[in-house]
């Protein structure tokens, strides 16, 4: 895997704490070649992330605070070896325009141990509620980061 792209709805939570977690882990193994990014089903360009998502993923480790966000693209989807989604809806919307992604769209949440063997685990939306509530979704995305790393890249 290649080139790695995390979809949520507008890129300025989810998905940039999915890339920044991912890039920090893959960058202390010292993995190389690989390319991570995001985007959003419904991003506009160019927003930063909002201010209780920086704070948290900060405390979780990862800096957001550079982010803004970007729209899919279908050269994205292209391009992508793997996209993890944080929704079946965002899987939905990838695959009306790109029907031929559909083998290499997965759900990050599948990845968690969190829930063990259920399948079809979305990832909760934390914009606009509590810290509380994103701390949980971090929670949740850096637990599916390090099985997905496992899982991609071994140790």
């Amino acid at each position: 895997m290649n080139n790695i792209l995390f979809v949520c709805t507008a890129n300025i939570c989810r998905s940039p704490f999915a890339e920044g977690a991912f890039k920090k882990l893959f960058m202390a193994k010292k993995a190389a070649g690989i390319k991570v990014h995001s985007a959003g089903v419904s991003a506009a360009t160019g927003l930063p992330s909002p201010p209780d998502a920086i704070r948290v993923a900060c405390e979780l480790g990862v800096d957001i605070t550079e982010h803004l966000s970007k729209p899919l693209s279908t050269p994205m989807v292209e391009e992508a070896d793997i996209i993890l989604v944080m929704s079946l809806f965002h899987r939905e919307v990838i695959l009306k325009t790109n029907p031929e992604s559909e083998n290499k769209i997965k759900l990050l949440g599948n990845f968690s141990t969190f829930y063990g063997d259920r399948e079809e685990t979305e990832i909760p939306d934390p914009y606009g509620l509590s810290s509380f509530h994103y701390r949980s979704s971090f929670n949740l995305i850096r637990d599916c980061i390090y099985n997905l790393y496992k899982k991609l890249i071994g140790d």
